[in-house]
């Protein structure tokens, strides 16, 4: 991992001056040490795993986040860079470092300058940053309420596939709802409550209301807006329904209906590879052997909806029949 520090504390650790002045350096006055050798470089480099490409910036929102803080020590994090420090894994990283003040401050115009804004005075602070304990950041509720505000004013955005029925934005702001329960302890009050004065209440409740706790990737959760209301009266999609296949195995789909049985799964890339083909073609078997429908949705498909209703139709049509027929088979032993 790479921590950036002050260059006067690297060359007072004895590092010599012709080393520290060939490493990287995020803003002025602050220097980044490289990464040793034989080291994943694929990873995001902070405390929050694999993250989106930075740019326009060259370095991650931590990283950066970090760098302009050791400039600013009394300064709070907020925005999307306190997302990320709370351990956001998406859209955090192409945005702009937010720092808050109690002091007038002047905006830095650099590629990697952050913007300061007024600090509210009892704002609740936690510091989630292990490398830099001392750092101050707006709770994960404040944060996530900070961020939605970008989303639904239109100032933040990013590619969502088309939902019926719903705006862009509202999709977007979802989908990072969802993401955020992934990443930390929120729940649909806390968000609720840290929103207030922030976001519009009315439209925050009737967003949470279309959320899922159990949601692990953005595309799941625009999957899930998508098939919403294909279900029939008085059943509904549930995430993260284990299944048990028999022989100590078992599955867990991405949404299920186990009241009909009908599976749906989101398939990322590495679906695609030869390996983790035949192993998704032996589950639709064994789900089938165990009396369930299944529906598999990559990219592709999602973007088809009249072919994704189509399938998913059929599917939920078929284990309708089956439940039914089920229903009315006589039972071993009665009498006809």
């Amino acid at each position: 991992m790479r921590v950036p520090v002050l260059r006067t504390a690297a060359l007072a650790c004895g590092t010599p001056r012709s080393v520290v002045d060939s490493w990287e350096k995020p803003v002025r006055r602050v220097v980044l040490p490289p990464l040793p050798e034989n080291t994943d470089t694929s990873s995001r480099l902070g405390p929050c795993g694999y993250g989106d490409d930075p740019s326009p910036y060259l370095w991650d929102i931590i990283t950066r986040t970090r760098a302009l803080w050791l400039l600013t020590r009394d300064a709070v994090v907020g925005g999307w860079s306190a997302a990320g420090l709370h351990g956001l894994p998406h859209w955090a990283d192409n945005e702009i470092v937010v720092l808050l003040s109690t002091r007038t401050r002047r905006n830095n115009t650099g590629t990697n300058g952050a913007v300061f804004r007024a600090f509210a005075v009892g704002t609740e602070t936690v510091t989630p940053d292990p490398e830099f304990p001392e750092m101050q950041v707006v709770t994960a509720a404040t944060a996530a309420a900070q961020c939605l505000a970008t989303i639904l004013t239109g100032k933040k955005t990013w590619y969502v596939h088309h939902v019926p029925g719903m705006q862009d934005r509202h999709v977007r702001a979802v989908q990072f709802i969802d993401a955020m329960f992934q990443c930390t302890h929120l729940t649909t009050g806390r968000i609720l409550e840290g929103a207030r004065g922030i976001v519009c209440r009315r439209t925050l409740k009737r967003l949470l209301a279309l959320t899922d706790y159990g949601a692990q990737s953005p595309m799941e959760t625009v999957l899930r807006l998508v098939i919403r209301d294909e279900l029939p009266d008085d059943h509904r999609w549930t995430s993260q329904v284990r299944i048990d296949l028999g022989k100590g195995r078992s599955t867990v789909p991405d949404l299920a209906c186990p009241e009909l049985g009908v599976a749906v799964y989101y398939d990322g890339r590495h679906h695609d590879r030869t390996g983790q083909t035949d192993t998704d073609f032996m589950l639709f078997q064994k789900l089938k052997n165990a009396g369930w429908e299944a529906v598999r949705v990559n990219r592709t498909l999602l973007a088809d909806l009249e072919e994704l209703m189509e399938q998913l139709q059929g599917a939920i049509l078929r284990a309708t029949e089956a439940r039914t027929h089920a229903a009315r088979a006589p039972r071993t032993g009665d009498v006809g």
